[in-house]
């Protein structure tokens, strides 16, 4: 009986002995990631990383934004590189690991919109414009940035198909003039024609009115709520399924035609 007890003593010291090393084992591996963390917040302390991992060059980490932008950082040296990195093959890390990323991001991003949004909930608060014979199978919806660049490369696209688009406004801080033609735009009884004016360089000399404010004050709040921080940003609707179905990041024409060549 007295060996039992020994043997049982010990075989109880043994396992107190591996729970106590997996805590261990578990309180570094903490400590290490919030350490690195720490140390990447130290170079760029108003930037909200999503992700970060090690990059292929030595000190160096690849930091994911959560706007699906990716970018390196040494926290040693406290150096930044904003370009990317190739293999002698003519492959480019970089813009793989970015797609990956972006794929991820956009799938999230469908989950969240069909968890808390109903279509009806995005389309009420763009302002609808008919290019065409209008959609036969996919809805678009757009938030757009006046004097943004890849917005009109993305409109311009629209304008020559068959397709309803619903107009979201979203004017970036960095843009002097997206607010004020933003609030144009809404303002004019032909959204249409002004958005085209405005996009060829004619800026029309309308009033602008309360309801324009008003209405531009609920696009910005949904661009908010979406986590919309880049334009444009597009998004597909499934009319029959009456769902959303995909989210494009900038004027991608061929992710956009995936879907628009059956409207036309």
């Amino acid at each position: 009986a007295e060996k039992k007890q020994i043997k049982d003593f010990e075989m109880k010291k043994h396992f107190l002995g591996l729970v106590v090393a997996s805590t261990l084992l578990l309180a570094n591996s903490d400590s290490k990631v919030d350490y690195e963390l720490q140390l990447l917040n130290s170079v760029i302390p108003n930037t909200k990383i999503s992700r970060y991992e090690p990059s292929e060059i030595q000190g160096f980490y690849k930091v994911y934004l959560d706007n699906g932008n990716l970018f390196y950082v040494n926290p040693f040296n406290k150096l930044l590189v904003f370009g990317e990195i190739w293999t002698n093959k003519g492959f480019s890390i970089t813009q793989n690991d970015k797609s990956q990323w972006q794929e991820e991001l956009s799938k999230t991003v469908l989950e969240d919109i069909n968890k808390d949004f109903k279509v009806e909930d995005l389309t009420k608060v763009g302002k609808k414009i008919t290019y065409g014979k209008g959609s036969n199978k996919y809805d678009f919806l757009i938030f757009t940035d006046p004097e943004c660049p890849y917005c009109k490369i993305a409109e311009e696209y629209f304008e020559k198909q068959n397709v309803d688009l619903y107009v979201v406004f979203t004017p970036l801080s960095f843009h002097k003039n997206a607010r004020n033609w933003s609030l144009v735009s809404l303002s004019s009884k032909d959204i249409k024609s002004t958005m085209q004016k405005i996009r060829e360089g004619n800026i029309p000399d309308i009033k602008i009115t309360e309801n324009a404010k008003k209405e531009l004050q609920n696009m910005e709040e949904l661009a908010n709520k979406l986590k919309v921080n880049g334009t444009p940003k597009i998004i597909v609707i499934d009319k029959k399924a009456n769902k959303v179905i995909d989210t494009i990041d900038g004027a991608n024409i061929e992710a956009i035609e995936k879907y628009q060549k059956e409207n036309n």
